[in-house]
């Protein structure tokens, strides 16, 4: 085989294993020590736990199918291992799979792709692709050819925890193959009825006998935004932290609440709902972050939850407050810029190789953010202005407040309350619907394998 231009030449450089014909191309991230010495792609411990365990549990065999790796030699790296935060890692993976992997893909397209764990989902889907949110449910790909994203068994040894996981991933599988696997929906789309409580008669209208869904949102300094709650599918209420009001009649309601008070990471939201007035009759709460925690083969992340369970796609925090933040932090950037910061004193500083003392004249904030514009100028996409914030002018934050008030930062109170308002009610209708999948879950877990608690 040819090497691609970055291949490092020290290692077998490895070809896909397994008939050309096959309809299945699993692609693994590299080889292993093992699959180097041998000269063969998935034989080593992963490669044996596949073959013996998680074929047969998807109905395949291994020398029906192809198996192939995204990079074709063992990395150099200690151990052979890949980093997705170390450039050098990306930049070989996305080499090696233009000059191996693409060309293979080309030459003889498969009925399904099967990418093996973070770095062979890089190279099907690109950067952005969340592995833990999308494991198991069968994507598109510029291809045209389906693919059925898993992670990676070799994960499973490390982290026992994921084998759950991963065995329901491979049995997803099998049913996927078949046309049998049941793909979630969000039943409600489109037609969610997300509002602002304005008056009493929503929260008198409340029924204390069934389950209430509950969240809140935060300000950048910790203090409460507001407070959500939903107690029927495809719906979500919002009352601002500012409404005393209706948080008063809201709190002694509660303390006559006889179903479950469902949060999401409870404590967290304890603190918030603390400073909001808010007390909650404590024999009724139910943490669904705690829930999923212990059956064991689900994300905690309720977005992630949503999505895997209910076919709910819900934005990220950082997603929706970014760009708007990103303007406010610009503009603080700005203004400072204009100012006539005073010029900073020289000092006297001990050069550590001579050891000899001379005089050093600190960059003054002016020319900090001139040049910080500059930069931005040329290449506004790769330069993450809450970052610098830190790596910059943080030393110099009380001079700069002082002047222009509390830095912006990352805060929902940047964003337009009609956004805020859709992504709060989303989470707790997210977690109403969520409620009685979980319920099942915990009435099957020991009935049942972990494949069958969702389904059975």
């Amino acid at each position: 085989m040819t090497r691609c231009a970055l291949c490092p030449g020290t290692n077998r450089c490895l070809g896909p294993d397994g008939p050309e014909s096959a309809e299945v191309l699993f692609i693994g991230e590299a080889p292993g020590i093992n699959e180097n010495k041998q000269g063969k792609v998935f034989i080593g411990r992963a490669g044996q736990e596949v073959d013996r365990h998680y074929l047969p549990l998807a109905g395949l065999r291994r020398d029906a199918v192809r198996f192939v790796n995204a990079i074709a030699c063992l990395p150099v790296s200690v151990g052979g291992k890949l980093d997705a935060s170390r450039q050098k890692d990306i930049d070989l993976l996305t080499c090696c799979a233009q000059h191996h992997l693409y060309p293979l893909i080309a030459r003889r397209p498969p009925h399904l792709l099967v990418p093996l764990g973070a770095f062979a989902c890089r190279a099907v889907f690109g950067e952005a692709f969340d592995l833990d949110l999308k494991h198991g449910i069968p994507q598109d790909t510029p291809w045209g050819i389906p693919a059925f994203p898993m992670i990676h068994p070799a994960r499973g040894m490390h982290e026992p925890k994921k084998m759950l996981q991963i065995r329901t991933d491979w049995w997803r599988l099998g049913k996927y193959l078949k046309g049998k696997l049941s793909l979630r929906s969000d039943d409600y789309a489109g037609c969610e009825d997300y509002q602002e409580v304005d008056g009493l008669r929503e929260i008198r209208e409340l029924d204390p006998t069934l389950p209430l869904a509950c969240d809140t949102e935060s300000k950048r300094d910790g203090s409460p935004y507001c407070f959500t709650y939903s107690q029927h599918r495809g719906s979500g209420r919002l009352i601002r932290a500012t409404r005393h009001d209706l948080l008063s009649v809201l709190g002694k309601r509660l303390q006559r609440w006889e179903a479950p008070i469902l949060f999401h990471n409870w404590l967290y939201d304890w603190t918030v709902t603390d400073r909001m007035g808010l007390r909650f009759p404590h024999q009724r709460m139910v943490d669904t972050m705690a829930v999923s925690y212990h059956l064991g083969n689900l994300p905690q992340g309720l977005k992630a939850l949503a999505y895997r369970e209910l076919g709910m796609v819900m934005e990220d925090f950082d997603d929706l407050v970014t760009p708007y933040s990103k303007a406010m932090v610009l503009y603080y950037y700005l203004l400072c810029k204009e100012h006539p910061w005073p010029k900073p004193e020289e000092e006297l500083v001990q050069d550590d190789t001579t050891g000899l003392w001379k005089l050093y004249k600190p960059q003054g904030m002016s020319t900090k953010l001139k040049r910080f514009f500059t930069d931005y100028e040329k290449a506004p996409d790769t330069k993450d202005v809450f970052i610098m914030w830190e790596k910059n002018w943080v030393a110099q934050q009380a001079m700069m407040e002082d002047v222009y008030g509390p830095w912006p930062g990352k805060c929902i109170t940047h964003v337009p309350f009609e956004k805020v308002l859709y992504y709060a009610c989303r989470d707790v209708d997210a977690l109403i619907r969520l409620w009685p999948v979980l319920q099942g879950m915990k009435a099957r877990v020991r009935h049942f394998s972990q494949e069958l608690w969702r389904v059975a």
